[in-house]
């Protein structure tokens, strides 16, 4: 638990979390390309393997996760047969590492290799910049939910050598694009930008076409595909944004003496969170288990413990501190529109500050709550809600619904910030 603060501790504490808050809403974050993950993010060798979570030692690794794990070595040409690659990532001849300390994050498992394609986007001012995989489809089966198998293996193959190709080449045509703005525009028309970004995926697609028409001249029948494979996946957008609040967040991080979170993320055992003033340190809990509307013949008893990094979107005031912005979502997600409500309302008693461009229509244009203040979520003992994916313990994705965020956590980070030293640096 926390000790009490000193008056003069507690103003240093808020003046640095507005110096924090700052840096987030004032990050501008464009769409600059896509490209092989080898070729882009830093440290990121042949035999090298991302992952969701705060880092584990390789045997912690279980379920959903390790089934990825042992997929994304096999996708990339490290061992040939499940045995031999979990022995090799046992071993060490296979090197996990966090998505989170190479820029990245990553869905569900976050499996990331080589030669995976990624969305690359910068900062407009400093040149920072912040990594995802793409989105792998909307079939139930994909290696982000633990499946490898010849229908995944085909799929992250035409994602590689169709979809990235032609989306490279259209942002070479159009050259970079503004997420943020496309974030205003689909909070306004039913997003919240975490388990639903239809709007999102419109308007992002929209500010590519003009580089799709000029690069179909070339090559009708790729844009002709990669165009098929987004107008059926409306949660494409969503690794866009998840690039963008990484590159946001990590902006946000290093302000000494803060408690923004700018870092949440969940592996197959453990919830953890970053703070700012704490440098790389992470507080971790026992990872919950989502409270899930599932799919046709499955149940809640059939939901896995599960890792992923979207919740970077909660980061910088989206996905549960916007629900009240997407209550079309509810249907899908198993919840109420009075629950959304309370969600974004509630988000405010935990947060920093508000939003200055993105805004809920149902607030009448409040920004979304921006900032999760460690010790506001302690003293006033509400914890954030967010919206997440649902998956089946033996692989496969099956539904959504809430996760909350573990107390425990942000009880460790208050302790963690008393006891950090006087200077702090980014991780």
């Amino acid at each position: 638990m926390t000790t009490v603060a000193t008056r003069p501790e507690v103003a240093a504490r808020e003046e640095a979390n507005l110096r924090a808050v700052e840096r987030l809403a004032t990050s501008r974050p464009l769409l600059v390309d896509v490209a092989p993950a080898g070729d882009v993010i830093p440290g990121l060798g042949h035999s090298t393997l991302l992952t969701s979570g705060a880092p584990l030692e390789p045997e912690q690794y279980t379920g959903v996760q390790r089934q990825a794990i042992v997929g994304g070595a096999l996708f990339e040409g490290l061992a040939s047969s499940p045995e031999e690659a979990w022995d090799a990532v046992v071993g060490g001849s296979i090197e996990l590492a966090a998505c989170h300390d190479h820029a990245t994050v990553g869905s569900v498992a976050g499996v990331c290799s080589a030669s995976m394609p990624v969305f690359v986007v910068e900062d407009a001012e400093s040149g920072a910049r912040g990594f995802c995989l793409l989105y792998e489809g909307r079939q139930p089966e994909r290696l982000t939910f633990g499946v490898y198998n010849p229908a995944v293996a085909d799929q992250l193959r035409f994602l590689r050598d169709v979809v990235a190709p032609t989306l490279h080449r259209a942002l070479a045509e159009t050259g970079p694009i503004e997420v943020k703005t496309v974030m205003r525009r689909a909070l306004l028309a039913g997003d919240e930008l975490h388990s639903r970004n239809t709007a999102a995926t419109l308007f992002l697609t929209r500010e590519l076409m003009p580089g799709f028409l000029s690069v179909a001249r070339r090559d009708h029948d790729a844009v002709a595909a990669t165009l098929g494979f987004i107008a059926a996946s409306d949660q494409f957008f969503l690794h866009v944004g998840m690039a963008s609040a990484k590159l946001a967040a990590d902006s946000a991080h290093g302000v000494e003496g803060s408690s923004v979170v700018t870092a949440m993320t969940a592996s197959c055992r453990e919830f953890a969170i970053r703070l700012s003033g704490c440098g790389p340190a992470w507080f971790r809990a026992p990872v919950p288990i989502v409270a899930a509307k599932c799919f046709e013949g499955f149940s809640q008893d059939d939901v896995a413990p599960m890792p992923g990094e979207s919740l970077i979107m909660e980061t910088i005031g989206l996905g549960g501190s916007a629900a009240a912005a997407a209550f079309a979502l509810s249907n899908y997600s198993g919840g109420t529109a009075a629950l959304m409500r309370d969600m974004s309302e509630s988000a405010y008693e935990f947060s920093v500050g508000e939003h200055p461009e993105l805004r809920i229509p149902f607030f009448d244009g409040r920004g979304t709550a921006l900032g999760i203040d460690a010790f506001r979520v302690v003293e006033r003992g509400i914890v954030p809600r967010i919206h997440a994916g649902a998956a089946d313990r033996r692989g496969g994705h099956i539904g959504a619904g809430v996760m909350t965020a573990p107390m425990e956590c942000f009880e460790q980070a208050c302790a963690g910030l008393a006891a950090a030293p006087a200077t702090t640096t980014s991780p």
